[in-house]
């Protein structure tokens, strides 16, 4: 049996921000006034002594996640560890402006401005480069300003707070952006009393990113700091196997660090998260090991496919066969960290997920 979606802020407050376990993914924030988005950080500015309230419901941190997606017509056969597929493509973009900025093959950028300019949506939730404080969640509306967002933060971001304030303000046809946690978050959205159904018909298009874990800021700030590096980051990255590196990308220079020196940065709460290739999203996307300049794409849901599709036949992206040994390794690091969360779990809360 699921344990209840059904809980509070004090619910909210004890299992998760009380011990450390919030992501920040920014889901709670303007769904009520008592939580905010502060430089990479969730905070409580009131207490709400609700029984049943929606932070709760949405967080997912807390007790009652969704079920497995699943049950999909024409799902292919994978691995264990990759999720719900309708398709499985190593791909890139095509448009030199598009991918100038990109992480690795500029597949999300080229997905969202074919969704924007095709008129599948009309609002695209991105995250900031930060600058001064933390990136943050940021509503896009054009390709000028989906552009201005592009490349890995590695940061947790806040971003589902930018969908509730623009749904707040009217915006609907929204495409989301986000990590696992954020697609989980989304799932969740649909069975929110009294208006998910309401609030998750708003969003058309979720493109999730394959992600390990996520860096609490202000830890890697400080870090940074103490390393020289005062200047903004324009773009940080984590080289595929054997490197263990993580590289910073400022005005200052390209700086260096062993992966060993960054784990102290990680969230708490990532530890117990058990998705890695974002299984909730309609279009997962990742780096392609070994293959510089393309992406992984795992295509989970008839909504993706037709943009991909549309994408594609638009000449905006160029697609190969993901080599066999690539899936094969990425279900491997999916199912180990699906492992590590569980045991993590189970030792924070005793198995209750």
């Amino acid at each position: 049996m699921q344990p209840s979606l059904n809980g509070g802020q004090t619910g909210l407050i004890e299992q998760v921000i009380g011990p450390g376990l919030c992501v920040g993914c920014g889901a709670c924030v303007g769904l009520c006034p008592y939580q905010e988005y502060k430089d990479g950080r969730i905070v409580v500015i009131d207490r709400c002594h609700a029984e049943n309230s929606r932070c709760y419901q949405i967080c997912p941190q807390c007790a009652g996640g969704p079920q497995k997606p699943g049950g999909i017509e024409g799902a292919l056969s994978v691995p264990d560890g990759i999720g719900t597929c309708l398709e499985i493509h190593m791909a890139r973009g095509t448009d030199d402006e598009i991918t100038a900025g990109s992480q690795y093959g500029g597949m999300v950028s080229s997905l969202l401005v074919r969704s924007l300019e095709s008129g599948v949506v009309d609002n695209v939730v991105l995250t900031t480069k930060g600058g001064g404080e933390a990136p943050a969640g940021t509503l896009a509306r054009s390709r000028e300003e989906i552009l201005a967002c592009a490349g890995s933060r590695y940061n947790a971001a806040g971003g589902l707070a930018a969908m509730n304030r623009a749904y707040g303000n009217g915006a609907t046809r929204m495409a989301v952006v986000g990590l696992p946690c954020q697609m989980i978050a989304l799932e969740r959205l649909a069975k929110l009393q009294p208006d998910g159904s309401e609030r998750s018909g708003a969003v058309e298009l979720k493109l999730g990113l394959f992600c390990t874990w996520a860096l609490d800021y202000r830890v890697l700030r400080d870090f940074l700091k103490s390393e020289g590096i005062d200047a903004p980051a324009r773009k940080y990255d984590i080289p595929p196997p054997p490197a263990a590196r993580f590289d910073v990308d400022t005005s200052q220079g390209m700086r260096h660090f062993p992966l060993d020196e960054i784990r102290p940065a990680i969230q708490k709460g990532c530890r117990i998260c058990r998705d890695m290739t974002a299984e909730y999203a309609d279009i997962s996307i990742g780096a392609a090991e070994g293959y510089p300049g393309w992406n992984t794409v795992l295509v989970r849901t008839e909504t993706g496919r037709r943009l991909f599709a549309d994408s594609c036949a638009a000449g905006l992206v160029e697609v190969r066969p993901l080599p066999e040994a690539n899936l094969e390794h990425l279900a491997e690091a999916a199912r180990n960290k699906r492992r590590r969360g569980e045991e993590a779990l189970s030792e924070i809360r005793g198995g209750q997920s």
